[in-house]
């Protein structure tokens, strides 16, 4: 792989090759630092498969892109989004799973490992989400669903921290896709006479929570304006659209 450089007699070697010997392996003689790059730019054209060609990737792709390209491939192989989500709340709220998912697939098959394991951890998505909420104000509080829509897979997940009553939407998929939806959630009292409507683009489930949370890039209501809103102090009406950007 480039930077290609010559050994003294007009060997060439790439860089990974000459980190590991002291002198040209044909001739014996010393490497120089000049480059061949004539030969650089013709290894630069030559197309690689993909890491997961094994899972399903037909994708033939420069050396320079196949790092960028393992990160976001569909085929890639990611961990169960349930074991992932209940392995963070252990982290964030000290709680304690009783359910154990060791499940590996790619990104293709989530929404069917789910669907199929998971069932009650999953909500299929229609043209939007009307419903209350049971929300009491106590750290140790969160609701979360894995919504289905535009045949892709969304984390959805209220909690309360620091006062705040908050809402992250995270896309599980390339992470570079994460950007291309957003949601829009309206908090409604029961009588519909008072709101409070919210919208931010989705992240990504790569991401960590405290850092979505301290970015500000989610929903956020005071406590008090939650109070206001809840049905006879127990239930927030909610609202909430996943829309792809530019719609």
């Amino acid at each position: 792989m480039p930077p290609i450089t010559l050994c003294v007699n007009g060997h060439n070697i790439c860089n990974i090759c000459r980190a590991k010997l002291d002198n040209c392996p044909i001739c014996r003689k010393r490497f120089l630092s000049t480059r061949n790059v004539g030969l650089e730019k013709l290894a630069r054209e030559v197309k690689y498969p993909c890491t997961f060609q094994q899972f399903g990737c037909s994708a033939m792709i420069a050396r320079d892109m196949l790092d960028e390209h393992k990160m976001n491939c569909r085929y890639g192989q990611v961990k169960c989004p349930k074991a992932e989500s209940d392995k963070r709340a252990n982290e964030y709220w000290s709680y304690k799973s009783s359910v154990s998912c060791d499940w590996t697939g790619n990104y293709n098959e989530v929404k069917n490992h789910l669907m199929e394991k998971h069932l009650e951890m999953c909500f299929d998505y229609g043209e939007v989400e009307l419903r209350r909420l049971f929300c009491p104000r106590t750290k140790f509080w969160w609701f979360r669903k894995f919504v289905f829509v535009y045949n892709e897979v969304f984390y959805r997940h209220f909690f309360w921290k620091g006062g705040m009553f908050c809402l992250v939407v995270q896309y599980i998929g390339p992470p570079e896709n994460a950007a291309k939806y957003k949601f829009k959630v309206e908090f409604i009292n029961e009588d519909n006479t008072e709101g409070v409507t919210v919208m931010h683009l989705t992240r990504s489930f790569d991401e960590d929570l405290d850092d979505i949370f301290k970015s500000g890039n989610c929903a956020k209501l005071q406590g008090d304006v939650v109070s206001r809103l809840k049905s006879q102090d127990v239930e927030l009406k909610f609202k909430l659209d996943i829309l792809r950007v530019g719609h």
